[in-house]
């Protein structure tokens, strides 16, 4: 009996292990591994914060600085700057005076809408020479006064002389010479502001003589005229008494008239055209 007992009990314990290695043991996790690998279900990012609105004022573009402003008074107007000395002034009238034209001095000249233009002492001349008047009474500086006088005297009256007949000057066609307005002609979109402007600027649209038909001035190339020569003469010799001479063959601008003026440029240069 004690044998039977005993043989069960080693029969058992013989078993047992067996049934044991049958199931693998139970592996212990990776946490090296769980670390890494990443959850089945990534967990929802938490949504940024919404920033507060802009007010209108503050969102609205920033405009641009304005130009920074040149330190100091502003610079005085151009007809200021063309004011002649006392000096000056009494010596250009007494040429006129001795070369017989006749003028009356008038008020200072500016203009409300523009303060560059203008005419410190300005004359109104009737006649540049005795016997020579300007059809339009201009108003103009005395330095463009005593030019067109002497360019009368020097040049525009010998060439009358050598016209057929050799008829006497009379009388310069002349429209106003002070007028505040840009340069015509340029061709520009902003053209520069006018010697007119100054008073240092005069028209001449023809000449007039004691006999035979007036020169008016116009395109005459290739007229082989007379009227051509003097037209040629008084244009050409112009710019030997002003600084600028514009007229046909200039631009369409000028093709009706003579503009004479005293532009002062660097190193003596003039435009004759």
């Amino acid at each position: 009996m004690i044998r039977v007992a005993g043989t069960i009990i080693a029969l058992t314990l013989a078993v047992v292990p067996a049934l044991a290695q049958e199931r693998p043991p139970e592996a212990e996790p990776d946490t090296a591994q769980t670390a890494d690998r990443p959850p089945e279900k990534p967990e929802a990012a938490e949504p940024a914060p919404t920033p507060d609105p802009v007010p209108d004022a503050i969102s609205e573009s920033v405009p641009d600085e304005p130009a920074a402003q040149p330190f100091g008074p502003p610079p005085p107007p151009v007809w200021f700057t063309l004011a002649e000395t006392d000096a000056e002034y009494d010596a250009c009238r007494l040429a006129l005076s001795v070369m017989g034209a006749q003028f009356r001095p008038q008020p200072p000249v500016t203009d409300p809408d523009n303060r560059d233009c203008g005419i410190a002492r300005p004359l109104q001349v009737s006649h540049i020479l005795p016997d020579v008047t300007l059809s339009g009474e201009p108003v103009m500086r005395c330095a463009a006064a005593l030019s067109l006088a002497l360019w009368t005297r020097d040049f525009l009256q010998p060439a009358a002389g050598l016209l057929p007949e050799t008829p006497r000057l009379t009388a310069l066609e002349t429209g106003p010479a002070y007028s505040c307005r840009d340069r015509v002609g340029t061709g520009e979109a902003d053209p520069k502001p006018s010697e007119h402007g100054y008073g240092n600027a005069i028209d001449v649209m023809g000449f007039r003589f004691d006999d035979g038909d007036p020169v008016l001035v116009q395109p005459r190339q290739g007229d082989g005229d007379a009227a051509e020569s003097f037209q040629k003469a008084a244009q050409g010799t112009g710019c030997l008494l002003f600084t600028t001479v514009l007229g046909p063959g200039s631009n369409a601008a000028h093709d009706d008239h003579l503009h004479l003026d005293m532009a002062a440029r660097n190193g003596g240069w003039r435009l004759c055209e």
